[in-house]
C-alpha cells in the first residue's frame, strides 16, 4: 500500500512540472514577440558570417549562441535557430526554394541548386534571392525587397 502512495505521489508530481513547462510563455513572432525575434535575427545576421561559414553545423550554433544571448522571450529561441537552420549559410552553391502548390500554398526548402528548384505538379517554382526559407518566400512564391520587413513573416 505505501508502494502505491508514494508511485501515485510521484505521479501527480510529474503531471504538474509537465503542466507547468506547457504554460510558459509561447513565441509570437508576428505578435507580442515580433521586435525580439526581429532584434534576435538582426544580432544573427551582424554576428554569424552566412556567406563564410565554413559549415552550416557551425552557422546553425552561432545563430543559436546569439539567440541565447539577445532574445528577452527564451521560447524564442528555436524560431530563431530554425531560420538559421532552414538556410542555405555554410552550404556552397545551396539555394532557398519557394514552391506553390496547385492549391496555393507556398512552401520553402533548401535545394543543391537552382535546377534542382522544381516547380510541383500544377504549381509554381521560384528560387529565393534571401538565404533563409524564414525570408525567401510568401504566401504566393518568392520574397522581394529589403529581408527586415520578411523576418515578421515566419510561416515556415
Amino acid at each position: 500500500m505505501k508502494v502505491r502512495s508514494v508511485l501515485t505521489t510521484g505521479l501527480a508530481f510529474a503531471f504538474v512540472v509537465l503542466a507547468a513547462q506547457r504554460s510558459d510563455a509561447k513565441c509570437d513572432t508576428t505578435g507580442a514577440d515580433a521586435v525580439d525575434f526581429a532584434a534576435a535575427r538582426a544580432a544573427v545576421a551582424a554576428n554569424c558570417d552566412c556567406a563564410t561559414a565554413a559549415t552550416h553545423g557551425q552557422y546553425v550554433k552561432c545563430a543559436s549562441d546569439q539567440a541565447k544571448a539577445t532574445l528577452t522571450n527564451k521560447s524564442c529561441h528555436g524560431a530563431v535557430v530554425k531560420c538559421a537552420a532552414k538556410s542555405t549559410c555554410g552550404k556552397s552553391g545551396f539555394v532557398t526554394c519557394c514552391r506553390t502548390g496547385k492549391t496555393g500554398k507556398t512552401k520553402c526548402s533548401t535545394k543543391s541548386g537552382t535546377d534542382k528548384c522544381k516547380a510541383p505538379k500544377g504549381g509554381t517554382s521560384c528560387v529565393g534571392s534571401f538565404s533563409s526559407c524564414c525570408d525567401a518566400c510568401t504566401s504566393s512564391g518568392c520574397a522581394g525587397g529589403s529581408p527586415s520587413s520578411a523576418f515578421l513573416d515566419n510561416r515556415f
